[in-house]
């Protein structure tokens, strides 16, 4: 199974280069982590009030440029780690001690690129709304599940034009019709492989929940969790250009 074949793949690839992954990701987390606790200490309130929904709203109603601020920041932040490791596996540009070059530019490329797919993906979405609404009013469940596989179609095709983004990263842009055709044919491919990333996810999220009411252990566990399936997915973006883009073996 191929999917399965990319998937296991991609995540051996953060082990087999667990130290360059923690080169990588290490100092972006901790900067992230200081900085959203300098911004909320700077508003005055504790990391505890973001588990109290009611307390939350106010906050953002009444601060909410601040963490407009802190979603940029953290966006970034991560985007840092997304573009090194991007390029550390495409161009083996390997990491010289504990802070990542920090490319401005790859990184707004790669913003740029991410925001034109979800431009696309959203009226991909419009049709299906309509469909939904016109469907719906004759009966809601059919209306639902057209819904549901006009979703999964969209979330597909936005697989197949994902390798542009590894692409921005390491400077050499594709055009969203190369990426196109080079995935052509692999629809089942990506459908088993949003299906595994997915069962992934929800395995670390509930790991990541029995650890983190533990003091101390908990944060750091929760964080290595959170690092490992952010470079996990990457890897499979990573993979995916590699394979389809530049013909490597997986």
């Amino acid at each position: 199974m191929k999917s399965w074949s990319i998937f296991a793949h991609s995540f051996g690839m953060v082990f087999r280069n667990l130290k360059q992954a923690l080169q990588i990701g290490l100092v972006p987390v901790v900067i992230a982590f200081v900085g959203v606790l300098a911004a909320l200490s700077y508003i005055g309130v504790s990391v505890s009030v973001l588990q109290d929904e009611q307390a939350l709203g106010l906050l953002l109603a009444n601060s909410w440029m601040v963490f407009l601020a802190i979603w940029v920041f953290i966006m970034v932040m991560m985007l840092w780690i997304v573009t090194s490791w991007h390029r550390f596996v495409l161009l083996e540009e390997y990491p010289q001690g504990w802070v990542p070059p920090f490319r401005f530019d790859r990184i707004l490329s790669y913003i740029g690129h991410a925001i034109m797919l979800g431009l696309l993906m959203l009226l991909a979405m419009i049709p299906g709304a309509m469909i939904m609404i016109a469907i719906g009013g004759m009966s809601q469940i059919l209306g639902v599940l057209t819904t549901s596989i006009w979703v999964g179609v969209i979330l597909v095709g936005m697989y197949r034009l994902l390798p542009i983004l590894p692409a921005a990263a390491i400077g050499k842009p594709l055009k969203l019709k190369e990426a196109w055709e080079a995935t052509t044919g692999e629809t089942w491919t990506i459908i088993g492989l949003l299906v595994i990333g997915f069962l992934f996810q929800l395995l670390l999220n509930i790991m990541a929940a029995l650890f983190v009411l533990v003091p101390i252990i908990g944060p750091i566990v929760l964080y290595t969790v959170l690092l490992v399936m952010s470079l996990v997915n990457v890897s499979i973006l990573t993979t995916l250009y590699g394979h389809y883009i530049e013909g490597r073996p997986i």
